[in-house]
């Protein structure tokens, strides 16, 4: 049998806890796995828009991609695709990612669990996936995140109490089967603190028509819970 020469296309298993992928990884003896991971991800989304069409296991590196943005070092810093319409699960090989410090995914339609493995993303600053029907517990390796100043979380259908997350700001509102039990504090908490001036919000990160209507749908809920939390305080 012949010996493969080095020039071969490399073969990589990529095993998580939820699922295995058989991937391709790009040519050449030094691959770039950022492009790996990031294909994973893409093939565990539905893309109506085609706004990840550019992003191609055979490229060097993912920096030209859409909705990526990089380092100097053309290592992946931000995935911004808010408002995309994008659906489907968001992969546990995020952790991979591990230069990550944004992580914007807000007014999708992205289901199932958070993953676990996002509390691996020892960079993360700011963590958006509200708007979304995201459902379960908040895993609770989120509050490994000692770099994380903002997280939202909201209008989702998250379960269960809220861990001690060292997030400046943390948005849960819009969850009505939430519980406070470990946060210490009321449900004002849970109202995000305004972005500084200098920031600016594009216009794809605005409330979408599917958003509002999801928001209106649970407010009087999460209303409630909030009532009943403050009602009964936790000894």
């Amino acid at each position: 049998m012949a010996v493969s020469s080095p020039s071969t296309l490399m073969f990589l298993v990529l095993i998580s806890s939820s699922s295995s992928a058989l991937l391709v990884a790009p040519a050449g003896p030094n691959p770039n796995y950022e492009v790996v991971y990031l294909m994973t991800i893409k093939n565990l989304l539905e893309d109506p828009q085609g706004v990840l069409k550019n992003w191609d296991m055979m490229s060097v590196d993912p920096c030209d991609w859409n909705l990526v943005t990089c380092s100097p070092e053309n290592l992946v810093t931000r995935l911004e695709a808010p408002g995309r319409n994008l659906s489907g699960r968001l992969s546990p090989t995020i952790e991979n990612l591990t230069n990550l410090e944004l992580l914007l995914l807000q007014n999708n339609n992205i289901t199932g669990p958070i993953p676990a493995e996002v509390g691996k993303l020892a960079q993360l600053k700011k963590l958006d996936i509200s708007s979304n029907h995201f459902y379960g517990e908040i895993p609770s390796s989120v509050a490994h995140l000692k770099s994380l100043q903002y997280l939202d979380l909201s209008y989702n259908n998250l379960s269960g109490p809220v861990p001690r997350l060292l997030a400046g700001t943390l948005n849960v509102i819009g969850n009505p089967l939430i519980l406070g039990a470990n946060t210490g504090q009321d449900c004002s908490r849970t109202a995000p603190v305004p972005l500084s001036s200098n920031q600016k919000i594009s216009q794809a990160s605005l409330p979408t028509a599917k958003a509002k209507s999801h928001k209106f749908a649970v407010a009087l809920g999460s209303a409630i819970a909030c009532v009943i939390f403050l009602s009964f305080p936790i000894s």
